[in-house]
């Protein structure tokens, strides 16, 4: 997977950094985010370890511009985008009658519209070559949903209805971008018009 170019939403921690460093190890270049600057900073150091370089911005995935400013400085350095992850995310354990408006608010901007946004920047750049690959971290949560994580459940949701929507269209299209979502109990692979299947 030599001069392929990646970019993980959420690579500080958990999955988003387990990420960084399976593509690392896989040839890939990459644009990192997160709020975390020591968490991104040490990510990026795994990337170099194992040879790999990396593009890192200290932001939130709820501001569109944030998302735009890594989109861009990937590919000023490293050239195109290949493969874009969504994964930031947050959660909230609590009943619902005890939650507020705000922590609603925060899972919902966070973990949907963070994927929108990341989904939109990552389009609006694979279009024009027709390719690339937008995978969307998904949960099982998304089709069944559990006590005490009513915003996750719903926000895992949200990105379910959101990507199916979008792989109808590129497909329409017979576009050679893909959407898939990953990590839950259905496998959602959207092949192309001339039928080679994404990750």
């Amino acid at each position: 997977m030599a001069d392929k170019v990646a970019v993980i939403t959420g690579a500080s921690s958990g999955i988003g950094r387990a990420s960084v460093r399976a593509f690392a190890q896989a040839g890939y270049k990459l644009g990192l985010i997160a709020r975390s600057q020591e968490g991104l900073d040490a990510a990026a150091r795994e990337a170099e370890t194992a040879g790999s370089a990396a593009v890192v911005v200290v932001g939130d995935v709820v501001k569109p511009e944030a998302i735009e400013r890594l989109a861009t400085e990937t590919e000023a350095r490293f050239g195109p985008i290949d493969l874009w992850v969504n994964n930031a995310m947050v959660t909230v354990l609590s009943p619902v009658a005890e939650m507020t408006a705000e922590e609603f608010r925060r899972v919902m901007e966070v973990n949907y519209l963070g994927t929108v946004h990341g989904t939109l920047a990552a389009l609006a750049r694979m279009g024009s070559r027709d390719r690339g690959t937008i995978v969307q971290v998904g949960s099982a949560l998304a089709y069944r949903s559990i006590p005490l994580q009513s915003a996750y459940c719903a926000s895992k949701a949200a990105i379910r209805g959101f990507t199916d929507s979008l792989r109808s269209e590129l497909l329409h299209d017979r576009s050679r971008q893909y959407a898939s979502i990953r990590g839950d109990e259905k496998p959602h692979a959207t092949q192309s018009a001339a039928g080679a299947a994404d990750l």
